[in-house]
């Protein structure tokens, strides 16, 4: 897989603020790159969301294991660690003041489905023009106007449309990984938490998909382009504005320079 290729090219039909990442999951957290920086370095434990940022914004290749994290949801979404039982979860949302009722803490939980316990043991998330291995998923941040420029070229060599589920309080680190699983991209709109603890901006979203997808998304994007979609979007210019008054009346005032 280029990714060098992907990465450039998405940057210039799109211009994400950001580098477009990619995130690579593995079995066995010793098979986690050998760039890939954890948080013990400084000392620290994280929210994974952190150190998607740290990828993001830094240019970091890094790599987190369950170990590296304190952020029990995110633990508990990922399957990094084990929960009795999904009711757990449910509790935490309702203690949390999320929900009105632990039926509806439920009924979300069964509706974000956490990934079973053991799939996922490390992380590594990069930059990808500096990918140390080929990604599983990539995920680009941006406005909503240039995911609408990235919905577009899916959709040009797929013809199905993109969903996009949020909960407004966060666990985006879940829908993050989920085409990993779907097969399906997404949009995600980070909640809070990512906003806190992560900085991410409030004009901020990105779209998650599956890196087999990557060289019809950027083909799709040329095509695209070339037909004249683009980004940034082309407002429309050649037209004659109208006059107020006062303008009109300075203008009544100008005399050949």
């Amino acid at each position: 897989m280029n990714c060098k290729v992907y990465s450039e090219e998405i940057s210039k039909l799109v211009r994400p603020q950001t580098f477009p990442i990619g995130v690579k999951f593995v079995k066995d957290m010793d098979k986690l790159p050998a760039e890939a920086v954890r948080p013990a370095k400084y000392g620290i434990k994280i929210s994974l969301c952190q150190w998607t940022t740290m990828a993001r914004r830094w240019g970091r290749i890094v790599g987190a294991v369950a170990e590296d994290i304190n952020c029990t949801p995110c633990l508990a979404a990922l399957g990094l660690k084990r929960l009795e039982s999904n009711n757990h979860f449910s509790e935490y949302f309702l203690d949390m003041g999320y929900f009105d009722s632990m039926e509806l803490a439920e009924t979300a939980t069964k509706e974000l489905d956490p990934i079973p316990a053991g799939e996922i043991s490390g992380i590594a998330i990069f930059p990808l023009d500096k990918a140390p291995v080929d990604p599983d998923i990539i995920v680009i941040y941006g406005t909503p106007a240039q995911m609408a420029r990235l919905a577009a070229g899916y959709v040009y060599h797929y013809g199905k449309l993109i969903e996009s589920k949020t909960t407004g309080f966060g666990i985006s680190c879940l829908s993050a990984v989920k085409p990993n699983f779907t097969g399906k991209p997404a949009f995600v709109h980070p909640g809070r938490g990512e906003r806190i603890l992560a900085g991410t901006n409030e004009s901020e979203m990105f779209f998650t998909f599956p890196a087999s997808y990557a060289e019809s998304l950027v083909d799709g994007l040329k095509k695209t382009h070339a037909k004249g979609t683009r980004y940034p979007v082309q407002s429309y210019m050649i037209y004659q504005p109208p006059v107020i008054k006062p303008v009109k009346d300075l203008g009544e005032k100008l005399a050949e320079a």
